[in-house]
């Protein structure tokens, strides 16, 4: 399992690409100058500390609508394969928190790149626009099969306050796993007491279904 939350200088072997227009910058909240762009960026890191470092893409002047940063991770070697595994070529699920807080929130990408590709695929995540003042978390599944890295790339939207950040990047092996549903059909089948939690869950929408008479 890979974790990085950028609190050491080297930041966990990630670079920036030199084909792109600006850097990510690493920064804590605590130290960070906001009488320049306010209403925007974090005003803590992942975790609530002010002291607590992220990385973020400082959007005020020189930087135009449409710049590109991108932060590269260090490659990852794939998981020899396993002839008891249901999914080949092997999975892992990636993961990041990010903030995209500000009227000029531009994109938020991520990228899959493997050893020997020449053409650039298309993202494996993408979003667009202002998502509020919170660190939210971001997971998915991607199926390399031969080293790859993955990519983060935030590009300037329309004006300064536009600050995207990200932090808390993770690498697992495996599929991601949703978050549990009471009603999911699937869980309710592995499940002892099946017949318990189907009640409840035909009670709850008989229960909504009365209501809206």
């Amino acid at each position: 399992e890979f974790h990085c939350s950028f609190e050491e200088e080297p930041i966990c072997m990630f670079t920036q690409d030199k084909n792109d227009d600006f850097d990510w910058t690493r920064h804590s909240a605590a130290t960070r100058d906001t009488k320049y762009t306010p209403n925007t960026g974090p005003s803590v890191d992942r975790t609530g500390s002010k002291q607590g470092f992220y990385m973020y893409i400082e959007t005020s002047r020189p930087r135009k609508e449409g710049d590109q940063a991108r932060l590269v991770s260090p490659f990852f070697d794939v998981a020899p394969k396993n002839p008891y595994s249901i999914s080949n070529p092997p999975a892992y699920c990636f993961g990041f928190f990010y903030h995209m807080y500000g009227k000029h929130i531009g994109t938020l990408n991520a990228f899959l790149k493997q050893k020997g590709q020449t053409s650039s695929e298309g993202p494996v995540w993408s979003l667009i626009g202002n998502q509020g003042d919170h660190w939210r978390q971001a997971k998915v599944s991607i199926h390399p099969t031969s080293s790859f890295q993955v990519v983060l790339e935030g590009i300037r939207g329309p004006g300064i306050e536009g600050d995207i950040a990200i932090d808390d990047v993770t690498l697992e092996e495996g599929e991601c796993r949703d978050p549990p549903t009471i009603c999911t059909l699937s869980k309710i089948a592995s499940t002892k007491s099946s017949s318990h939690i189907w009640l409840l869950c035909v009670t709850l929408v008989m229960t909504f279904l009365e209501g809206q008479r």
